[in-house]
């Protein structure tokens, strides 16, 4: 289940920063990169100066209500206040490319939080401004342990499945339980990145053609990417490299899943 979190401070200046350190810390516990966790942080920042300014014109007026949602490799920030409608389409886009002396500001936060962020949408309904944005990280953490498996939205609709060590009767079961979790959470778009996979038995490819198959009778797909040597001889042995497609590297599954949901 994902971890989530809520803070909501008065609209002051001299409250982003405990913003900042509250989606800093979300972000860190998704198991974003440092980098990521820096994005976040800059982008809520943006947006939290822009609630201060334009929609409540001032400081001491309103309240931010932050939520963060916290899944492996993801991290979703729900920026909520009560001020005046924001449109974004009415921000121009800045002229990054004009003369120095012509440069103008405006335009510039909400430029910064779309290209940080994956993912940018603004709602206004019941007299609420609500921004949300979402961060996913691009590195599996070094410190998965044998057995675990990880699974993070990589991309919009599509959801990583990352397991570690050995696919057999004894761990295979596990495997079950989070693709059937993804399953009914209405996420047919998969893919199983098999880099950190040392061995598979008859019952870890059982789980695997399971899942396949329940895919594809929802109009979805699993794919495969990145078999050890030793496992992919397996999957050739039993005819599966015909049932399955199978990537050498995780970037083109997962830009063949995004586009098959295009």
């Amino acid at each position: 289940m994902p971890d989530v979190r809520h803070l909501t401070v008065g609209g002051r200046y001299a409250n982003i920063p405990t913003i900042t350190n509250f989606v800093g810390e979300a972000a860190a516990a998704a198991g974003l990169k440092e980098s990521e966790i820096f994005h976040c942080q800059m982008a809520v920042d943006e947006a939290c100066t822009n609630i201060i300014e334009h929609a409540y014109g001032g400081e001491n007026i309103g309240t931010i209500q932050v939520t963060c949602i916290v899944e492996p490799g993801l991290c979703k920030i729900i920026v909520v206040d009560e001020g005046k409608q924001f449109d974004p389409t009415s921000v121009p886009e800045p002229k990054l490319d004009a003369k120095l002396e012509d440069i103008r500001p405006g335009g510039i936060g909400l430029h910064l939080m779309r290209q940080f962020m994956d993912e940018v949408r603004f709602e206004f309904e019941e007299g609420r401004n609500t921004l949300t944005m979402i961060k996913r990280g691009e590195v599996v953490p070094n410190s998965a342990r044998e057995g675990d498996i990880l699974v993070k939205e990589t991309r919009p609709g599509v959801w990583s499945v990352i397991p570690h060590g050995r696919l057999d009767a004894a761990a295979s079961p596990a495997l079950d339980n989070v693709l059937a979790e993804l399953f009914e959470r209405g996420h047919d778009r998969l893919v199983v990145d098999m880099t950190a996979v040392s061995y598979i038995s008859s019952r870890g490819l059982k789980s695997l053609v399971s899942a396949w198959r329940k895919a594809r009778e929802r109009g979805g797909d699993v794919l495969l990417c990145s078999l050890p040597s030793h496992v992919y001889k397996v999957f050739e042995t039993v005819g599966f490299t015909r049932v399955f497609t199978i990537y050498p590297d995780c970037d083109a599954a997962l830009a063949d899943a995004d586009s098959r949901g295009a």
